[in-house]
């Protein structure tokens, strides 16, 4: 045989046998199913960061874990040696913004706050709150030339000032703020948006985006804001304010304990993805069991993820509430948020009106959170 002809001979099965290597690595990856899912990038969703963080420990305990690919980027969720899907993360611009992107496609998967989701879902989007996740977090600071140190002397200075006090938040439809706005109902206060109503005893001022409250803060452009931490504890950190109340202890006494944060899903995804939501929904399970066993681990996960400080940390943490239980006093709460939104005027649509049992049947679905819990659970016994 010419060497010439055995040449091209040889080649061409290489590339032969190449070709059906590349194909069959390219199916295989194909098959590989993707959930995308958002989150903010605080606190109140450390329970992600300590899914993400601590691969191996969730491996030894229970056997379904992640696996970093590309950090804080792209996971593997492997159960036992199966892979069951690739996690791809994505940093939404804030807990209000996310249901917004949601809804655009840009995730599967969101955490966020539960006032953003009850918004979205009274204007007829197709999304749902699927599992509890945080409560409490909510704070006011104080910058450091306002003379009050606490809510009771707040509310007075606020009444007795000749101008209004500018008060921040970070979002329309930030948890903070709504429950700011509803203590200032319940004690007399009142308050503008507009600079120009000098009569108004606070102006409200958005900041568009928690970043930017601790500057404003410091520049004298607020006086004081409302907002979720670690951004409150920061502002000790730097010297720049005080945290002078906890919102979750104002008037009237609706908001203890309040729902926060919460993980939803778009309904394409919680029916087509049913099994990798499940799967996802058990690590953030799991990972909020660990959080409230050993305080450390959240403190750590939260810090290397956010690069907030170990001390940031410990100051914040302890101000939240994590948790995956649908309760009946969590199921109180989001009915409680779909009322004060109503009277507030951010409820016109499909949840304006409604009962208790036609609000949970439009704007929860918990059906996955449940089967997760019971998952774990089972886990925790064959181990």
């Amino acid at each position: 045989m010419p060497k010439r002809f055995k040449f091209i001979l040889i080649l061409s099965l290489f590339i032969l046998a190449a070709s059906f290597i590349f194909w069959g690595c390219a199916k295989k990856t194909a098959e590989v199913p993707v959930l995308k899912v958002g989150h903010v990038g605080h606190d109140h969703h450390t329970a992600l960061y300590v899914a993400a963080l601590n691969g191996e420990l969730f491996k030894k305990d229970y056997g379904i874990f992640l696996k970093e690919i590309r950090p804080k980027e792209l996971y593997e969720l492997y159960d036992g040696r199966k892979l069951v899907c690739e996690l791809e993360l994505y940093k939404a611009g804030g807990g209000s913004k996310m249901p917004t992107a949601m809804d655009q496609g840009m995730f599967d998967v969101g955490f966020g706050g539960v006032a953003a989701i009850a918004f979205h879902t009274d204007k007829g989007r197709p999304m749902k709150i699927i599992s509890p996740l945080h409560n409490k977090g909510d704070m006011l600071v104080a910058g450091k030339g306002l003379k009050a140190d606490s809510w009771e002397s707040f509310v007075k200075m606020a009444k007795e000032r000749k101008e209004p006090l500018k008060v921040g938040f970070k979002a329309p439809k930030a948890i903070a703020l709504l429950v700011f706005q509803a203590a200032m109902d319940d004690v007399g206060i009142t308050y503008t948006y507009e600079a120009r109503d000098l009569e108004a005893n606070v102006l409200l001022m958005n900041m568009k985006g928690a970043n930017q409250l601790n500057p404003a803060l410091r520049d004298g452009i607020i006086d004081a804001y409302v907002c979720n931490n670690p951004f409150c504890a920061i502002a000790e950190e730097k010297g720049v304010g005080t945290c002078i109340a906890d919102l979750n202890d104002l008037p009237p006494g609706l908001w203890k304990d309040h729902p926060c944060c919460m993980i939803a899903a778009m309904d394409k995804a919680a029916v087509e993805k049913r099994n990798m939501v499940v799967k996802f929904l058990e690590l953030i399970v799991i990972a909020t069991n660990y959080m409230n066993e050993n305080q450390e681990i959240a403190i750590k996960s939260a810090s290397e993820w956010i690069g907030t400080s170990l001390e940031v940390e410990r100051k914040s943490i302890p101000t939240s509430g994590y948790m995956t239980e649908p309760s009946e006093a969590w199921l109180q709460g989001i009915y409680t948020w779909a009322k004060a939104m109503e009277d507030l005027g951010h409820i016109k649509g499909e949840l304006y009106n409604k009962s208790h049992e036609e609000i949970n049947e439009r704007l929860l679905d918990l059906s996955l959170i449940k089967e997760a819990r019971a998952n774990v659970a089972k886990r925790r016994i064959r181990r």
